[in-house]
């Protein structure tokens, strides 16, 4: 009787060791996918283009001209009506 006990031990052991073998590959997986999105997301940013802020005043394009306009318009109208 005893050696069945121990049979049946072992064998809710080795299940045991089995599922957590499972879980860590399925972890890793999810962990070796996340990093590959990260580091895609990161790649595809580098060929983003963004306009410099500090630029000469002829290569700024006219819709950047219009919204700094409006903007320092708007800014004297709030300082105006602080006066």
């Amino acid at each position: 009787m005893s050696s069945y006990l121990t049979h049946q031990r072992s064998w809710k052991r080795t299940a045991r060791r089995w599922g957590a073998i499972l879980f860590l590959c399925l972890a890793g997986a999810l962990a070796a996918l996340g990093i590959r999105t990260l580091l895609e997301s990161v790649g595809t940013a580098k060929h983003t283009r963004y306009e410099p802020v500090d630029v000469p005043p002829h290569s700024v394009s006219p819709q950047h001209e219009r919204e700094r306009q409006e903007l320092e318009r708007r800014d004297r109208l709030v300082l105006e009506k602080g006066k």
